[in-house]
């Protein structure tokens, strides 16, 4: 049972890998930051997923600190792209957008340094240290799950006049959907932290729903970048509008 929640976990890692790889791509095609700054984040997601339940998988107990610490950082700083994917996304101009990017960052920066120094990144559930981290990469999933039913509510209308592509709009549906996916990761992270430290139990059960949620949060952006033409077809006669954007 703890093989396959560890292999659901790598699958995830190795979905977000290839979704960094295609983003990236796209984004050097059109020139678009926001393609990038996903991108970014993808890979450090994907390392995470990747590096960390691989050793576990195999049959390790326990990594080694430094090797942790060096993982978790790199997702801590991972996570700065997706703030700034959100911002230039939905609130390019916005000062509290911005300012919005710079609390969480530091959250993020300040759990970080403070787990490195004291009793690790999963010292408990009560630790200020991972606290502060976790609130820092819940603060982007909250975030764009709420940009994206409200940017979806507004295209709605416009569809209904002709004035949007029903593509688009149901991209922001997607955004909402890949954030409300990792909402739920982050109450699995919570909840795995709560079995490593408070129950002393298994938590494979947690690391699955982890990589699951994960590999659905990914599949949806992936519709939204990469629609399938059946897809964007299916789309398009939901709204009864001819189809202007075809999917790839």
């Amino acid at each position: 049972m703890e093989a396959a929640t560890y292999m659901i976990s790598i699958g995830a890692g190795v979905f977000y890998l290839i979704a960094s790889y295609r983003l990236l791509q796209l984004s050097r095609q059109t020139g678009e930051r926001p393609e990038f700054w996903l991108g970014i984040y993808f890979a450090a997601a994907g390392q995470w997923f990747v590096l960390y339940n691989t050793p576990f998988f195999v049959g390790m107990k326990a990594l080694p600190l430094l090797i942790e610490n060096s993982i978790e950082w790199t997702y801590a700083v991972g996570v700065v792209p997706y703030l700034l994917f959100t911002r230039c996304t939905f609130r390019p101009r916005a000062p509290w957008a911005t300012a919005l990017v710079g609390v969480a960052t530091l959250l993020l920066v300040a759990g970080a340094t403070a787990s490195s120094l004291g009793d690790g990144f999963y010292a408990g559930v009560d630790s200020p240290s991972f606290l502060m981290e976790w609130i820092g990469y819940t603060i982007p999933p909250v975030w764009i799950c709420f940009e994206g039913l409200i940017s979806h509510a507004t295209a709605r209308k416009r569809v209904r006049l002709e004035l949007c592509d029903p593509v688009v709009a149901n991209r922001y549906l997607l955004f909402a959907g890949f954030g409300f996916c990792q909402i739920a990761a982050s109450a699995a992270d919570l909840f795995w932290t709560y079995e490593r430290t408070e129950a002393g139990g298994s938590y494979a059960f947690s690391v699955g729903l982890l990589g699951g949620t994960e590999i659905g949060s990914v599949a949806f952006l992936w519709l939204a970048f990469f629609p399938p033409r059946a897809y964007a077809n299916w789309i398009a006669r939901r709204a009864a509008i001819p189809l202007t954007t075809a999917g790839t």
